[in-house]
Formats: structure tokens, sequence, C-alpha cells
């Protein structure tokens, strides 16, 4: 069961609060404690109640049980802690108004085990949710695994709505999250050949891929080196090449790139590299929290420092006019991670690619653009339906 309350949502099959999207940690006895509120808000529990329901083997003080109420509502923000009601002599009462929210079929797939295909030596981790006649193909950028990918509802509300029509597929690329680490820089071969054997071990007859920023070269080279396995192609907040040059003045500078190797060297694991594709105002508490296990759970320093490297040496410009399947580019036109630019010259290199520019800083569409993210792909999917694969 899940509930859902302003900025809240409580996941009792993941035993998770999740603020703005993003986990926040909470003590066993502190989750049992809102839940039991939550579950019971018609009314005022008593201490006694609560005692026995959650502790009933256990010998616990009513000392201990409003230490447990108080850290409940403390892990609440601001005025938001009134939610959580003390009714002196009495108990304790949830007043927040809330929805009960469905459990979706793939969340047992997306919360289950991950599955593996060989490439070469290495072995790439992957997880495949929904059925269709088309498969859809989430990369996703820099050093972010799938397993943190699916802690934002965002991304989650994204699998979903595309699992109704279609398979949806994600895999964490080499050296990242649960595939295996590697010793040696990747290519973006590699990278190609490792998502083709993650279509193998799946049997696909064609997959839509959705490049999200740094996964965008990965997508576009793969969508023209092997076009009879491309239906379709959607490039997020991407670029061709990531370094700034003559004649692509929207790539990084050399001072953005000195200070990215800066950060990793020194800093990684607090969090700003992913945090910085969260727009401004969804930077709470929770997801600056998310952002740091995100950058742990990713990749080592010395990992992140070869993507850096490896993303430097990246530069599919000489293959955006290969492209031969129906291709939407989304970005945002203040993102400050990858310059709106960079988009523009995509759309304008790939034949017949339409550009969908919006307002704002949402540089993944997983937060306020989510919904024109869906639509936009939804769109892409009824027009690849409609059009029989390349033989």
């Amino acid at each position: 069961m899940r509930w859902r309350f302003g900025r809240y949502e409580l996941d009792a099959g993941r035993r998770e609060l999740r603020v703005d999207g993003a986990v926040a940690p909470l003590q066993p006895q502190v989750f049992d404690v809102l839940r039991y509120l939550v579950v019971h808000r018609d009314r005022v529990v008593a201490k006694a109640e609560l005692l026995d329901a959650l502790w009933p083997d256990a010998v616990v003080t009513d000392a201990s049980l409003q230490r447990a109420v108080s850290q409940a509502r403390r892990a609440l923000h601001g005025a938001d802690r009134e939610m959580v009601r003390t009714h002196p002599r009495r108990g304790y009462r949830f007043v927040g108004t809330v929805e009960e929210l469905e459990a979706d079929p793939a969340d047992s797939v997306l919360d289950g085990p991950i599955r593996y295909a060989r490439s070469g030596e290495v072995h790439v981790a992957y997880r495949a949710v929904g059925r269709g006649p088309v498969d859809v193909v989430l990369v996703l950028g820099w050093a972010l695994s799938m397993r943190s990918a699916l802690q934002l509802p965002g991304a989650r509300e994204l699998v979903r709505a595309l699992a109704r029509r279609a398979r949806v597929v994600l895999f964490d690329k080499r050296g990242t999250g649960d595939s295996d680490r590697v010793k040696v820089l990747p290519s973006l071969v590699q990278r190609e050949q490792d998502l083709e054997a993650v279509l193998d071990e799946l049997r696909s007859p064609g997959a839509v891929l959705v490049g999200f920023s740094e996964g965008g070269p990965l997508a576009i080279a793969f969508a023209c080196r092997r076009p009879l396995r491309t239906r379709g192609l959607a490039l997020v907040g991407a670029f061709a090449r990531m370094a700034a040059t003559e004649g692509h003045p929207a790539g990084w500078s050399a001072a953005q790139v000195a200070e990215l190797r800066a950060y990793v060297g020194a800093g990684w694991g607090r969090g700003a590299t992913l945090l910085a594709v969260v727009p401004e105002r969804h930077r709470s508490e929770a997801i600056r929290a998310w952002a740091a296990r995100a950058e742990q759970e990713g990749a080592s320093p010395g990992a992140a420092l070869d993507l850096v490297d490896m993303n430097l040496d990246i530069d599919v410009r000489s293959m955006l006019g290969g492209v031969r399947v129906p291709t939407v580019v989304l970005h945002a036109a203040g993102d400050r991670v990858v310059r709106v630019g960079n988009g523009r010259a995509l759309a304008q290199a790939i034949p017949g690619a339409r550009l969908v520019e919006e307002p704002g800083d949402d540089h993944s569409f997983l937060f306020a653009r989510r919904k024109v993210l869906i639509g936009e792909l939804e769109r892409l999917l009824d027009g690849v339906a409609s059009q029989p694969p390349l033989t």
C-alpha cells in the first residue's frame, strides 16, 4: 500500500518515506509509527494501542514511543510537522490530507532482482518491464544507475506510463551501477556492444532509444550504425560533443571541465553532479541525500574520472546526418548542465528531427516537464507502431 500527502509518499511495501521523490531515511520503529498513524488517520490512536500493535513482544517505554513519534514528526518539513498531532493524555492523530495510491504491477519488476547480459567478458545489468510490439530502452546519463534512477518518482512514473504499451528496458553501462567494474576506459563502440548484448538477451525485434544527457551520444551512435535494430530516437538534454570547440560553442569550457575533475577527485560522493540535473525548486533535503547516495552507488571516484575522459573524447557530430529513424529532441531552454544550443544543433543536423524546447531548467524532463516527455514518447511510439521495421 502507498499513500501520498503533500510532498510526501509513504510506501509500505518498500518501507520508505519519500520527500519530493527522494527517500528520507527513517528508523524501522519510526516508519512503523508513521505508517500506523496514516492508516488510522480517521481517529486519535491511543499510546497503549500503538505499543500493543507495533511492539507486542517487546518492552517499550512511553519515553521511547514519544521519541519515535517526535522523529516521525521531524521527518516532515516546516508546517507539515503539524500533520502529526498530539492529543494530551489521549494519544496521537495524523491529520494531513491523504491520497491512497493503487499498487502498480510494474513495481514488482522494478523493485525485483536485476538480470545480466554477457558482453564479451563483462556482465551488463538490466531490467525489463511491460509488454508491447516495440521495446523502449532508457539510456541513462553520467554515472546514474538504474537503481538510483528508479528511486525518483518521476522516473518510475515514466516507466509505468511507457510499460502500458511497450516493453521498457533499463541497463547500467559497464563500470557503473550493478554492471561489472572495468579497469580500462570503455569506448563508445564497447558501449554499443553492451546495449546490443542486452537487446540480444531480450530477443528484441527493435527498440526506441531514449538517450538522457550523456546517454545521448550512445543512442545516436547505435541508431546510426544499427538502423535495423533501432525504431526511433529521443534525445533528452543531450549533446553530440561534450567539450566546446570551433563550430561547437555550446559545449563545456575548459574551466568547467577542470572544475568537474577537481570535484570528482576531492569531493565525489557529496552529490553535486547529480544534484545539478535537478531543477532548483526541487532541491529538497531528501533530494540532496538521494544525489549523494546515487553518486556513491553509481561509480567510484576513479571510475567517474574515467567517465569524464570518455565523455571528452566523444564526438558523434559526423554521425548525425546518418540517423534515419524518427527522432525527437527535448531540451530545456534554461538547462544548466547541457546548454540548449546542444539540443538545437542536434535537431538541425538529424534529418527530420523535431525539436521540443521547453522553458525552465528541467535537464532530464523527469520533474516539471515529465508530462511533456511522456507525451512526446507516446507520440513517437504511435508513429513507430504505424511503420514496419526496416529490413
